[in-house]
């Protein structure tokens, strides 16, 4: 087409030129010009052809992502996983347990109390959301994420239930984030090493809950302040109204968190630098009974901590949380133990743990933590727990992007108010394969 056209211009040209009678030497620069602005139109068109439409030029959807009503990206991810457990001693639950139970305690069996546990429940599967229209000026999302950590006691091992993990929506826009649903409390933000029981009443404080959160977090600034309103008593389910006026909580049927009328407030802000972040945080909840126990009827949790965490070289990493507060066995402190039915006294106590984290090779990192549950004595009824604490070691090697195994050994005592210490050695593995 191209050759055509400068044909018929050329043609035109000489027509042209003999016409007007020019000299051989004009004739022949205009012949060069055209060549020069068809060779440059060639190339143009095929600059042009390699190229595609912005449609084609998009990536691939990757397998991971299907397709709903709605529109929106929704991409699944997860993983197959098997846990193997041994423990020299009894504790309160073979799968994920709080505490080690007292040789004198009645609930110890005589066979030597080991135990051993293999199960599925920590498989899991969530799905992330992503609105490609928004709302106005507002980015929207969410997540969804299940795992197989109910039932136990009530169901089969091979029937587990499923259990929500996360459950909520997202609406951010610059440095502004809302959440609408349940996730992981503001307080206590980082996890222990050790899968599965987290080290939940021994030192970690935190779950998830049901709850709305505002977070501020500038991209140009090194700090983040956010603040959450949750659900009391969505963890512990505390109903202690004594209906029947015997000095026993029968319950009333409705969340002493509820019967408040209050969320729980949970606030916490936070400071990065290259190589750390050290964070700030505090809650307070009220719980509420119609019926009074012990003469009581208002109770509150609150607490106030720290975590840290910190990149001491590229291999070596450290971080940590302390606290203290009062009542919290709804945000897993403790030791499970919230108030003194005898006296109905809010149970005070302190906590805390610390890790250090060192990468051997880029497939392997080891653990080697302490994380402790100190209630005040003076507030624990006899037979209750006073101290529960353990040292950690946690391996961890990641074959593959899919495939990864680990190994822990936990060195646990729990220390009762009347009765003998309870002691544990506890080994626990997983293989693992991620979707």
């Amino acid at each position: 087409m191209m050759k055509w056209l400068a044909g018929v211009i050329c043609a035109l040209l000489l027509a042209t030129a003999a016409a007007a009678g020019p000299s051989p030497e004009d004739l022949q620069r205009q012949i060069d010009e055209l060549k020069r602005i068809v060779g440059e139109q060639q190339q143009e068109i095929a600059k042009l052809r390699g190229q595609q439409p912005a449609e084609k030029l998009k990536p691939a959807a990757p397998a991971s992502t299907i397709a709903v009503p709605s529109g929106e990206k929704v991409t699944y991810y997860g993983f197959l996983r098997l846990d193997s457990l041994f423990d020299s001693s009894m504790t309160n639950n073979t799968q994920v347990p709080f505490f080690v139970l007292s040789p004198s305690s009645p609930a110890k069996r005589s066979n030597g109390n080991k135990a051993t546990a293999v199960h599925i429940r920590a498989t899991r599967m969530g799905f992330n959301y992503a609105d490609p229209d928004g709302y106005r000026e507002w980015k929207l999302g969410g997540k969804m994420e299940l795992d197989w950590h109910n039932g136990s006691g009530l169901t089969a091992e091979s029937r587990p239930l499923v259990r929500i993990r996360h459950a909520y929506l997202t609406m951010q826009r610059g440095p502004s984030t809302w959440l609408f649903g349940q996730t992981w409390d503001l307080i206590s933000p980082l996890i222990t090493s050790p899968e599965v029981s987290l080290m939940w009443n021994v030192g970690d404080l935190g779950d998830r809950r049901p709850q709305v959160r505002y977070t501020y977090a500038p991209a140009d600034k090194p700090y983040t302040a956010a603040v959450a309103l949750g659900l009391t008593n969505a963890v512990d389910a505390k109903d202690l109204d004594d209906m029947n006026g015997d000095g026993k909580s029968e319950g009333n049927g409705i969340l002493d968190g509820e019967d408040s009328g209050l969320p729980n407030i949970q606030v916490r802000t936070a400071y990065k630098t290259k190589n750390s972040e050290f964070g700030l945080w505090a809650h307070r909840g009220w719980e509420e009974l119609s019926q009074p126990l012990a003469g009581q009827r208002s109770f509150a949790t609150d607490s106030v901590g720290v975590d840290w965490q910190h990149r001491i070289t590229p291999r070596l990493g450290f971080m940590g949380e302390l606290w203290t507060g009062r009542n919290l066995s709804d945000f897993r402190g403790g030791i499970a133990q919230g108030i003194n039915a005898a006296t109905g006294k809010e149970i005070m106590s302190n906590g805390g743990w610390a890790e250090f984290e060192y990468q051997t090779t880029p497939q392997h990192h080891f653990v080697i933590g302490y994380s402790a549950d100190d209630p005040k004595d003076g507030d624990i009824p006899n037979g209750g727990r006073i101290r529960n604490d353990a040292w950690y070691f946690h391996n961890h090697w990641k074959l593959s992007s899919k495939f990864e195994v680990g190994l822990n050994y936990l060195y646990w005592t729990t220390k009762w108010k009347g009765l003998a210490t309870g002691k544990d050695h506890r080994i626990s593995s997983f293989i693992q394969h991620n979707f």
